[in-house]
């Protein structure tokens, strides 16, 4: 067992370093609906957001999902057992589903709205691979299931999301 638990946290160190969305220096509040422009109709669509309302938005966002992202990574690289880390790939899934569906609630100015696109396929993309890792029978499944969804982790679209909104690259904290 020693052996396949090394072998399944060396992949997990290096896969999930690649899967932040990018959310440094946020708040770690939880995501909230975007406000409607108008409060007497309930179908309104959003006002576009400013890029200054824009950056913060979206830092409040990502940061729960990140925060699960270096949580699992830590587990991983403190030897937790591979039981310890599923359970911290399913809080990922849950994050990365609550994260997206966020991130769709809110009307992105112009330059962001591809690359978010873009960055929100990758999130769907990863989705069943974070389920299916919350979900392993045991540490090679785990592995095998985190390693494709870091294969779909989004750092190149959400590189392109924080340039578009003028933020520094992602750095883990």
């Amino acid at each position: 067992m020693g052996c396949h638990v090394r072998r399944w946290t060396t992949t997990l160190a290096l896969t999930v370093l690649l899967a932040g969305c990018g959310g440094q220096s946020a708040p770690s509040a939880a995501p909230t609906a975007a406000r409607p422009t108008e409060s007497t109709a309930a179908t309104t669509t959003p006002a576009t957001l400013s890029l200054a309302d824009a950056k913060a938005r979206y830092l409040e966002i990502v940061a729960p999902y990140n925060e699960a992202l270096e949580a699992l990574e830590t587990a991983a690289n403190g030897g937790k057992s591979w039981t310890a880390v599923r359970t911290l790939a399913g809080k990922v899934a849950q994050t990365n589903a609550a994260h997206a569906e966020a991130l769709r609630a809110i009307a992105w100015p112009e330059p962001v709205r591809e690359p978010m696109a873009a960055l929100l396929a990758e999130a769907d993309a990863a989705q069943r691979h974070w389920e299916r890792a919350a979900s392993a029978k045991g540490a090679e499944e785990l592995a095998g299931a985190i390693r494709d969804a870091a294969r779909r982790s989004g750092a190149k679209q959400a590189g392109k999301v924080r340039e578009a909104l003028g933020l520094p690259p992602y750095r883990e904290s």
